[in-house]
């Protein structure tokens, strides 16, 4: 019996940032905690992907609490998101936007309260029975190769959805990230032989910011169609415009980076 291995590490490394990160939310949720802890979680779940694709065992019924907590966290971090960009419209464009600024600071401290009790309410055992989920009985070299055809069986799954990008950019960007999580546990040399990683970072930065803008124009949308006074709706409609735009080149740039990422011949050599 193999009693550590590649995955197993990195979960103890993500489970002791997630503990960490929790317990500063116990306390006041910030923008740091709440990121770091949700990005752990991300990563957690892309291990247990390649766990089930390697063993066939489900695993999302003891993941369903974490999953709660994460959403949880998530309508914070979209708070924080809306502001972030909000406030660098303001800076760019010299525009105001008070009322709808104030409508998601109050919202947002709101949300900061909720999230606090939830993080309070989270039983840290919910973790702890993961940890059987990761012995796996295979050396760092075996993992290696799960994870290189792993990867390889998602990145063919976006290159069918990569024919109609704009419309598949989300399940995209849900697809890659989990290979991002994954490949950047395995050793340089081994992953840019297929595929370029610095590329690959870019492109989910892009996907990433263009997601931002997503979920912030809907937030207007709402705003502007139940809150909105008259004399706001209008300048609204601008900066829905003025992110559009915005959203349009952060997909054109993630597009040509992924059609520059992929080797393709080394790719299908690795497959073989």
């Amino acid at each position: 019996m193999i009693e550590d291995n590649l995955i197993l590490q990195n979960w103890r490394q993500q489970k002791e940032i997630f503990t960490t990160n929790l317990l500063i939310s116990r306390k006041r949720p910030t923008k740091s905690s709440v990121h770091d802890l949700r990005v752990a979680v991300k990563k957690i779940r892309s291990y247990l992907r390649l766990k089930r694709k390697i063993s066939g065992e489900d695993w999302r019924e003891l993941f369903s609490t974490i999953l709660a907590l994460f959403k949880s966290f998530g309508k914070l971090s979209d708070f924080d998101v809306y502001l972030t960009l909000i406030r660098g419209q303001e800076r760019k464009e010299h525009l105001s936007f008070d009322n709808f600024r104030e409508y998601l600071t109050v919202n947002r401290a709101l949300t900061r309260k909720w999230v606090r009790q939830d993080a309070i309410k989270f039983n840290t055992q919910e973790l702890d029975m993961l940890d059987q989920q990761f012995n796996l009985n295979l050396t760092d070299k075996e993992l290696h190769v799960k994870i290189l055809q792993y990867s390889i069986s998602k990145i063919k799954k976006v290159e069918i959805l990569s024919r109609h990008f704009h419309k598949n950019a989300h399940k995209i960007r849900k697809q890659l990230k989990d290979v991002y999580h994954l490949i950047k546990i395995c050793p340089q040399d081994f992953t840019e032989n297929f595929i370029r990683i610095k590329s690959f970072d870019q492109m989910l930065k892009n996907l990433g910011s263009w997601q931002d803008h997503y979920v912030l124009r809907k937030k207007i949308n709402q705003y502007t169609k139940d809150l909105a006074k008259n004399e706001e709706k209008d300048i609204l409609k601008i900066l829905d415009t003025k992110l559009a735009g915005v959203q349009d080149d952060l997909l054109a740039k993630a597009k040509h980076k992924w059609k520059s990422m992929i080797d393709q011949a080394a790719l299908k050599k690795a497959a073989i």
